[in-house]
């Protein structure tokens, strides 16, 4: 109570600052808060009542500057924050990173019009303790601090920085609609959207907005009565004597798949298009199959098989002679015989010849893109991978009394570290009776870095004898992943090995479903190697086409 009563002098102070910029019915009263675990206290304002907490200890700043500081803020929000905004369906991380922007436009606002409110702004700043090097609170509090302070720069070399740049390039883009708070959502929606493709994870626990004058920011948004609270609880000691509570814990989903064993790690080198040369062993592939007994998710709904286009060419069995045993005599083994007794010599007994199975015409092998996007539901009311889905089952019941071999696999990736390769059905393995008892093993995973798995994949059709190997991608995007943040640069890499799958006689093709991706897409595979799927319901009818075609139907 010793710092709730040295603050108690300067808040009438505090309140007359609300008077001089007309807010008249503004006050400013202190914060009682009773110990908890988390981040300091933040300022709160309801209404126009500005509650003040004790200044937290890590800024080594006059109290009263901080005080003054969040007074100033509560009155650009008073004066230019829309409140009580439908929160809606929104994620916690991006209600904090729209309040973030919020935080930073009224700022600016304020610091226009008054540039001694920007000489305290600034000065604040100086005093920020070592912000951290990792988290969505570190890049919010650099984003904040490169935005207020035009001399401030972003220094780390962890990738961050490309998308602190990016936030700031984009909110400048907008100063000159800095009165209009609608004009920035469009940037709070892609800059949230980065943050998810960089799988940044926000913890409810400990997050507070980072600059200590800024107020929690809960009168920016209005709840449903039935809403989660994002904000962190207040947690209230127990009577002395009394037990604490347990924590409860959350029901562990029985639909979660135990991980699958992995199978091994491989190491592939990866294109490096600014240096023009590959990196060794910069990419580990980790292998894992799915066990023929596996449990499936639900059986998708029954479909029309899936025609596929009969060989036009002929299929010339294969003669093999002097067998043990066989269909017919072979009449040069017999002949043999003969000339053998003539001369005393021991005549060879294998007298038959069979008829033998050509060898497999093509060698096919499908490739799931298995990112987080293909949990997307498409404008047909099914998933992405739902449709992949049902794509591979249905090539595996055509393709169950062929001679053609087949090989089904999926990817997705958390890095150069951890590219999944999840094998489902292997060259030479029987299709289940119900491929959804292992298509099943298919879940949406993370990133997507295709070049990886493509290597990985021409490793596995080069151990195939057919005359034909193609490798079969089915993807919804381009590539990309969490520690790359050049765009270009797996997008180079997939096109690299492309061209070193086709020097080793392996043909690749690409059915992709997004059309805004072509671009890239037609980079990778080339103008003949790629097919724009605008339908997603039509995905399984466009690879039977796709397949007849690379079988030479």
């Amino acid at each position: 109570m010793a710092a709730i009563d040295s603050l108690a002098p300067r808040l009438a102070t505090l309140g007359h600052v609300m008077h001089a910029f007309g807010i008249d019915d503004g006050d400013v009263q202190a914060l009682e808060r009773p110990p908890q675990d988390g981040p300091a206290p933040r300022p709160v304002l309801h209404g126009a009542t500005l509650l003040l907490p004790e200044a937290p200890p890590a800024w080594a700043l006059p109290a009263d500057e901080l005080h003054l500081a969040a007074t100033l803020h509560a009155i650009g929000h008073l004066r230019h924050s829309p409140r009580r905004q439908a929160a809606g369906k929104r994620k916690p991380m991006s209600l904090a990173l729209a309040g973030a922007i919020e935080d930073v436009r009224v700022d600016r606002l304020l610091m226009r019009r008054h540039p001694g409110v920007g000489r305290l702004f600034r000065r604040l700043l100086r005093g920020q303790p070592e912000l951290p090097q990792v988290g969505f609170e570190a890049l919010v509090a650099r984003l904040q601090r490169v935005l207020l302070d035009p001399q401030a720069e972003d220094h780390d070399k962890d990738g961050g920085d490309a998308w602190v740049r990016k936030g700031r390039a984009l909110f400048e883009a907008q100063t000159a609609r800095l009165d209009d708070a609608e004009a920035f959502r469009e940037l709070v929606s892609v800059l949230a959207n980065d943050l998810g493709q960089l799988r940044v994870r926000m913890n409810l626990q400990t997050y507070a907005p980072p600059l200590p004058w800024h107020d929690d920011n809960s009168h920016l948004w209005a709840h449903g009565a039935n809403a989660e609270q994002a904000e962190t609880p207040l947690r209230r000691p127990p009577p002395k004597g009394e037990p604490q509570p347990t924590p409860p814990q959350a029901p562990k989903d029985a639909s979660d798949p135990a991980p699958l064993p992995e199978l091994g790690r491989h190491d592939y080198p990866e294109w490096h298009y600014r240096l023009e040369r590959a990196r060794d062993n910069w990419c580990t592939v980790i292998e894992r199959a799915v066990p023929p007994a596996l449990a499936s998710a639900p059986t998708p709904p029954a479909r029309a098989p899936l025609r596929l286009a009969r060989s036009r060419r002929i299929d010339r069995s294969q003669r093999i002679r002097r067998q043990w045993e066989g269909d017919e005599l072979d009449l040069d083994a017999a002949t043999e015989v003969f000339i053998d007794r003539r001369l005393g010599l021991a005549p060879d007994p294998r007298l038959f010849r069979r008829n033998g199975r050509a060898v497999p015409r093509t060698s096919l092998l499908l490739l799931l893109d298995l990112s987080a996007s293909t949990a997307d539901l498409q404008p047909c009311g099914r998933s992405v991978l739902d449709l992949e889905r049902e794509a591979a089952a249905l090539l595996m019941d055509a393709l169950r009394d062929r001679e053609d071999r087949l090989e089904v696999a999926g990817f997705d990736s958390d890095g150069r570290q951890a590219v999944n390769y999840l094998r489902l059905l292997d060259f030479g393995q029987p299709a289940p009776a119900d491929p959804a008892t292992v298509l099943g093993a298919a879940r949406p995973g993370l990133s997507t870095r295709l070049g990886a798995a493509l290597r990985h994949a021409t490793a596995r059709l080069a151990k195939e004898t057919s005359a034909q190997r193609t490798l079969l991608v089915l993807s919804d995007g381009t590539p990309s992943d969490i520690d790359v943040f050049d765009a270009r640069h797996l997008v180079e890499d997939a096109a690299r090995a492309v061209v070193e799958a086709r020097r080793k006689g392996v043909r690749c093709f690409c059915l992709s479903l997004d059309r805004a991706s072509e671009a890239d897409v037609r980079r990778i595979f080339g103008h003949a190697g790629y097919r724009i799927v605008d339908d997603p319901a039509r995905l399984a009818a466009v690879l039977a086409r796709s397949y007849a075609e690379l079988a030479g139907g």
